[in-house]
């Protein structure tokens, strides 16, 4: 779900067609540090993101690469265990890591949970996008 909703709000923000937001320097892919490569997004996820204008049809889950950590400026984590993971395997890359809420809270992966669960995860993680989205395409703004 993150992915999709960091694409929307990014191309919101920079008023833009998705397909548009590598012309702006953005590409956004999401990796598990324990996802199984090639399952699609959960129904209850595609339902949630439906009725947000969002489509998931052609998701797949992928497991994160040092190659995807690597190449990456900025790696958003959902959850403090899954950052310490990212940050033990690449110390060296800590810079670039961050839980993607800035108040240090985690947002809990809903699988297996009900349409609520995932609602409640989506307005999570649409917040804290927001609000990364704010802070780093002001300060890229504010570079130029």
């Amino acid at each position: 779900m993150a992915e999709a909703i960091f694409r929307q709000l990014a191309s919101q923000h920079l008023n833009c067609a998705e397909e548009r937001l590598r012309e702006h320097g953005i590409d956004v892919f999401s990796a598990g540090v324990s996802a199984a490569d090639s399952e699609p997004a959960s129904s209850n996820a595609v339902k949630v993101l439906h009725n947000r204008g969002i489509s998931l049809s052609q998701h797949l889950s992928q497991q994160v690469t040092d190659e995807m950590l690597v190449q990456s400026d900025w790696i958003l984590a959902m959850t403090a265990n899954h950052l310490r993971i990212l940050q033990n395997a690449r110390p060296d890359l800590a810079t670039k890591m961050r839980l993607v809420c800035r108040d240090g809270l985690s947002i809990s992966d809903p699988i297996g949970g009900d349409l609520s669960e995932y609602a409640t995860c989506a307005d999570e993680i649409t917040s804290c996008v927001k609000t990364f989205l704010d802070e780093t395409l002001k300060k890229d703004t504010e570079a130029k």
